[in-house]
């Protein structure tokens, strides 16, 4: 009788070691097939290849916003008095097509619900946002031949830069620095960005004729753009990032009125950009049998001017893309301080006549002090 005791002891003991066994199990949507849960990712791959997509045309823009100076040349350093040279801050937005995001967004949500009950809720995303550019800049005339040479940066979290693109978990993981609340929309927004560039004055300008100048520049920016829900024993992360390489030639002429200074130009842009985007869920899930299980899952892919890859892939520079811009706007100057306004179309975006909506434009302000 004693020995039954035991071997019912040891039975139950093994009972409860493999409950406890089965709890720590972590569950992907797949392995829930046995138990008839479904959980449809292409509606996410799909709207974040979309998201994607805007990204390859509007980040390149976003990245000439910066460093703008009405004057096409600020004069020589060397030999000058006084010598020139600014320094200042550049604050931009290009206007960014979300729908793609909120088409993910709210597939995400509908998936999550559908599969496990789960509730996933990434807030109101609205179906256009501004992507920022902020910048420190500074720009100093040549020495004897009339040009100028520009530089920008700015760094709003320096864990972006051990973001490995081609690592899903260091997508989402990566710690963000600036968090935003916006009629209901709450996002995250982290990039890292240099410029540089070169202007050679054709016409230096007199009392009556402008300045006139011709230059090219290159511009780097990393950035990565996400949203994060966290609802009772839920959370979920959709996250995209993406780098662009920008070369660009331009054109700007400008002319002086007692305390204005106003100009207009245009760019041609040539860009390599890719992106990066990954999400996850870690949630739970009860069976018929009120076994509940843990539950994680994830995707990621990467898009390019080739389209769409499970795996990272690396952009290339796009001739057949190239992106003209005209811009214009005015400073108002006093003393050794100028406060600049400018706005930036894309060219190619508003020839599309069919969808105006998608037209890409760009508008910015700078403060500089200025000799």
């Amino acid at each position: 009788m004693k020995s039954v005791k035991f071997l019912a002891a040891l039975a139950a003991a093994a009972m409860i070691a493999g409950s406890a066994a089965a709890d720590d199990t972590i569950y992907t949507f797949d392995d829930l097939s046995t138990y008839g849960v479904t959980f449809d990712k292409s509606g996410i791959r799909d709207g974040m290849n979309d998201f994607a997509s805007t990204l390859l045309v509007a980040a390149p823009q976003s990245a000439v916003q910066q460093n703008v100076w009405s004057d096409a040349y600020i004069g020589k350093f060397f030999p000058s008095l006084p010598m020139h040279f600014g320094v200042g801050l550049s604050l931009g937005g290009t206007k960014l097509d979300m729908s793609g995001l909120k088409a993910a967004a709210k597939s995400f949500e509908s998936a999550a619900k559908s599969a496990t009950g789960s509730n996933v809720d990434f807030g109101t995303i609205p179906s256009s946002f501004f992507l920022p550019t902020i910048s420190i800049d500074a720009r100093i005339g040549g020495i004897i031949f009339p040009f100028d040479i520009g530089v920008s940066f700015m760094m709003t979290n320096p864990s972006l830069t051990g973001v490995n693109f081609d690592d899903p978990d260091s997508i989402t993981d990566a710690s963000q620095a600036m968090t935003f609340s916006w009629m209901g929309f709450d996002g995250s927004l982290d990039y890292i960005t240099f410029g540089l560039d070169a202007r050679y004055a054709i016409w230096e300008g007199n009392l009556l004729l402008p300045k006139l100048s011709v230059g090219a520049g290159y511009v780097y920016t990393r950035g990565q753009v996400g949203v994060t829900s966290s609802e009772s024993n839920t959370k979920a992360n959709l996250d995209l990032s993406y780098s662009t390489h920008v070369i660009f030639l331009e054109t700007q002429v400008s002319k002086n009125f007692l305390v204005a200074t106003v100009f207009a130009g245009g760019r041609a842009l040539l860009s390599n950009t890719t992106t990066s985007w990954a999400w996850d869920i870690a949630t739970s899930y009860t069976t018929s049998g009120d076994v509940t299980l843990t539950v994680k899952d994830s995707d990621s892919g990467s898009y390019t001017s080739d389209g769409y890859s499970s795996d990272y892939k690396h952009g290339d520079f796009d001739f057949s893309r190239i992106q003209p811009q005209v811009f214009a706007g005015a400073s108002f100057n006093f003393i050794i301080f100028q406060a600049t306004a400018n706005i930036c179309a894309d060219v190619r975006s508003f020839m599309d006549s069919d969808n105006y909506d998608s037209a890409l434009w760009s508008g910015a302000l700078s403060f500089h002090v200025k000799l």
